[in-house]
């Protein structure tokens, strides 16, 4: 990882978030989320992600999971999947004791609902893993969900702090289709330091390098700016700025049309998290009040919607829609124009030449 993004959170970020509940439970149309608490995740203790940061908790014990199951029963009624995450890695015994996942296994099993999610670093994906999930829910569809981010290098270590090793990760893919499992993979949009076109230029190409190497879906995550992160950082010193909802449509927009039925979205804007002094714990994509509602009703259809083809006609429909509404448009436009790809390493050394000095954390040459 990068020495000065990893001193940087070490110094700045880490135990400015501590997490009591023992679970949150939301939902996004028919899909079920269920976080639970942890200890938080080895990888954020480790300097890891500008990006993001769920906070530190405690281990679950086995009788708050018998506590959490009758809630998840009542939450569960009329949804199709169940997303099972945790702070970090649900599949890390560190962070939930694999008895505890045992009963919450079982428990779901049971349950008519089909397609069972787990939320886990890709790292973690093992032979034993899946061995084992799929004895503990044989008649599941299970599905691994990973943080694949992003597949440029420079973008990896430069600006997200988070490595992924692509050949490893393909042989990860492989295994999980070995053992009948699906894969799907979070694409992040709004990588810090880049200018908007490469944001989501590198998010195309994210997309397209797991659709090409198997991936079954894609969750594309645009940038919520988290309390305490380096984007916040960045963002209150002028150095960042709040993707709009336009960059996710470019996105889906740039994409081949037959990859649209693999894409879901999340963290769009319709979870905001609140801390305990009640202030807004992330800042969603941005858009006028003017705009916002339509976006609001264009993710729910596009994510109703399963056909390819209909989705590229939502997306037809919307932008004409929404680009009549107000300014959002242009000064999307405006800002696709600022910087080109030929001046990317010069402006993020200056970046990073700044964070090292206003916060004093050494950096690597």
């Amino acid at each position: 990882m990068d020495s000065l993004l990893t001193n940087y959170n070490q110094k700045k970020r880490n135990g400015n978030k501590i997490i009591s509940s023992d679970y949150i439970i939301r939902k996004r149309g028919n899909l079920l989320h269920v976080c639970l608490n942890s200890p938080g995740c080895r990888y954020r203790n480790s300097g890891s992600c500008t990006m993001c940061d769920y906070g530190e908790g405690s281990l679950l014990t086995e009788k708050k999971v018998e506590v959490l199951l009758p809630k998840i029963k009542d939450a569960a009624a009329g949804m199709n999947s169940i997303l099972i995450g945790s702070l970090g890695s649900v599949l890390d015994a560190t962070e939930l004791p694999r008895e505890c996942l045992r009963k919450i296994c079982r428990f779901l099993n049971e349950l008519s609902i089909e397609t069972i999610i787990f939320e886990t670093h890709y790292t973690l994906v093992n032979d034993e893993i899946c061995q084992w999930l799929k004895k503990q829910m044989p008649s599941k569809d299970i599905v691994i969900e990973v943080g694949l981010e992003s597949v440029d290098e420079f973008v990896q270590e430069k600006c997200l702090n988070k490595k992924i090793d692509l050949k490893i990760l393909g042989a990860k893919i492989e295994m999980l289709h070995k053992y009948g499992m699906s894969i799907t993979a979070n694409a992040f949009l709004g990588a810090p330091f880049l200018s908007v076109t490469e944001q989501i230029e590198d998010t195309v190409n994210t997309i397209q390098w797991a659709v090409e190497h198997g991936v079954d879906s894609v969750v594309l995550f645009p940038a919520n700016i988290r309390r305490d992160t380096l984007l916040d950082v960045l963002y209150r010193n002028g150095k960042y700025s709040r993707i709009q909802h336009w960059s996710v449509f470019e996105v889906l927009w740039r994409v081949p049309w037959h990859y649209l039925n693999r894409i879901y979205l999340a963290w769009y804007g319709d979870w905001l998290d609140v801390g305990a002094d009640g202030v807004k714990d992330n800042l969603p994509p941005y858009c006028c009040d003017m705009c916002s509602d339509k976006w609001m009703e264009f993710y729910c259809r596009f994510l109703e919607e399963p056909d390819n083809r209909a989705r590229r006609r939502l997306l037809v429909e919307y932008g004409n829609v929404l680009e009549s509404k107000c300014v959002c448009r242009d000064l999307f436009e405006q800002n696709l124009k600022v910087s080109t790809q030929k001046e990317r390493i010069q402006r993020v050394k200056k970046i990073r030449e700044w964070l090292a000095i206003q916060y004093e954390v050494t950096t690597d040459k």
